[in-house]
């Protein structure tokens, strides 16, 4: 009867010495600007979806946001990660940030615009000090299954899937370069937002928060917000 009851418990996995797999999710922590930034966010990004209905949208599932890391974590670690992160946002709420310009490339018909933010002293020091704090839980084995999927059921694509992991290395520190993404849209359109309709304002932070990631970047599922 023993070893009948051995064979049952190693086909149940009792016994099992496997390692159990983790979950590895795609997160941005990153910051919310003010009522008037966030508004004017929205705005602009609902003046390049007229123009360009296929591009992002700005809503309350995908937030206007300044990001300070993209990466990917194991899901199990997201606890650990909110952790560090508590009391960080008190070192930059009362400081004043700058929405200084649109930015886009002038030399193509249509271009990829955001809204430029001053890339300050202390805004560049949480930027570093937000990497050092989530370092040792960044791993590299991320996959299209990290990222809340498409509505559609389209795949996520395979830019967005490459550029998580290589945040650290690539667009980090002296290559840090805080915005507000607004879309895709014709140069003519975007010269006339920036001529007309941009207002470059100084504005503070509402919060740090973490999001789970979308397609493009988007900052789509909220995991944590500082109080």
């Amino acid at each position: 009867m023993g070893k009948y009851i051995i064979v049952l418990a190693i086909g149940l996995g009792i016994f099992s010495c496997a390692p159990k797999k983790q979950n590895t999710i795609a997160i941005d922590v990153l910051l919310i600007p003010s009522e008037e930034m966030y508004a004017q966010s929205l705005q602009l990004n609902s003046l390049i979806n007229q123009n360009n209905p296929k591009t992002i949208k700005l809503d309350e599932n995908h937030v206007p946001h300044i990001t300070l890391l993209q990466c990917f974590i194991n899901q199990e670690d997201l606890p650990k990660v909110k952790k560090v992160l508590e009391g960080l946002f008190q070192t930059i709420a009362k400081d004043s940030l700058s929405a200084e310009s649109i930015s886009y490339n002038n030399a193509e018909a249509e271009s990829f615009a955001m809204i430029s933010v001053g890339k300050s002293g202390q805004l560049l020091k949480l930027h570093e000090k937000t990497i050092a704090l989530v370092k040792p839980f960044i791993v590299k084995n991320g996959s299209e299954a990290s990222f809340i999927q498409n509505p559609d059921g389209s795949p996520i694509s395979e830019s967005t899937v490459a550029y998580v992991p290589k945040f650290v290395d690539k667009y980090s520190y002296e290559n840090f370069d805080p915005h507000i993404s607004l879309g895709v849209a014709q140069k003519i359109v975007l010269d006339s937002l920036a001529e007309n309709v941009f207002k470059p304002i100084k504005f503070k932070a509402a919060s740090l928060r973490v999001y789970q990631l979308g397609d493009h970047g988007t900052a789509q599922k909220l995991l944590w917000k500082s109080e």
